[in-house]
């Protein structure tokens, strides 16, 4: 995928060519975010974990868009980081502000936040990885968790944080075959095939 085109083409669709180029750049240690932009500098960067390898099993919620695979990700994760810029090249504060939530409300994305979680898969050969059935939350761990636990989340949201069975984390082994699946599911997200 060329992400100066993408760049260009949201640029026209969301912001009226309003919009300076940028450089748009792929990080592979970029984990707590999606993306990231340097208004100042015109500089997007993107997470490789985040943005390939959390799609090779399932879809997520991204700034309140269902988004299938990390290609549809990715156009929602541009046009966040793009709202920023715009908020900056207006003289705007461009932080998370209302303004921002106006404008990403206006181009389809009714969150400012992504929900994608990603298992270390690639980074733990061994382990556990723990499944909240509810909101499909992944924790990964290095040895098995030696109680029962529960999603903090949804046992924040449902429950007013108090312990819930409804959204008890299930253990599955760490195998080779799964490591192998995110390591084939990343390389082919970046190699555009």
């Amino acid at each position: 995928m060329n992400l100066e085109s993408l760049y260009q083409h949201l640029n026209t669709e969301y912001f009226d060519d309003s919009l300076p180029l940028c450089q748009i750049l792929w990080s592979k240690r970029l984990t707590r975010t999606a993306g990231h932009i340097r208004v100042d500098k015109r500089i997007i960067t993107l997470s490789v974990p985040l943005l390939s390898e959390a799609f090779a099993e399932r879809g997520h919620n991204v700034c309140g868009v269902w988004c299938e695979t990390s290609e549809t990700a990715l156009r929602e994760i541009m046009k966040h980081e793009m709202i920023h810029l715009w908020l900056y090249v207006q003289k705007l504060p461009h932080g998370h502000t209302v303004e921002f939530r106006r404008k990403a409300k206006a181009i389809g994305q009714p969150k400012t936040r992504h929900e994608i979680s990603l298992p270390r898969l690639t980074t733990f050969k061994s382990g556990w990885v723990y499944i909240c059935k509810s909101c499909d939350t992944r924790i990964v761990r290095k040895r098995r968790m030696g109680r029962i636990a529960a999603c903090g989340a949804c046992c924040k949201r449902y429950s007013k944080g108090k312990y819930d069975s409804r959204f008890q984390l299930r253990g599955t082994k760490i195998t080779e075959e799964m490591v192998k699946n995110w390591q084939t599911a990343a390389s082919n997200f970046k190699s555009g095939t």
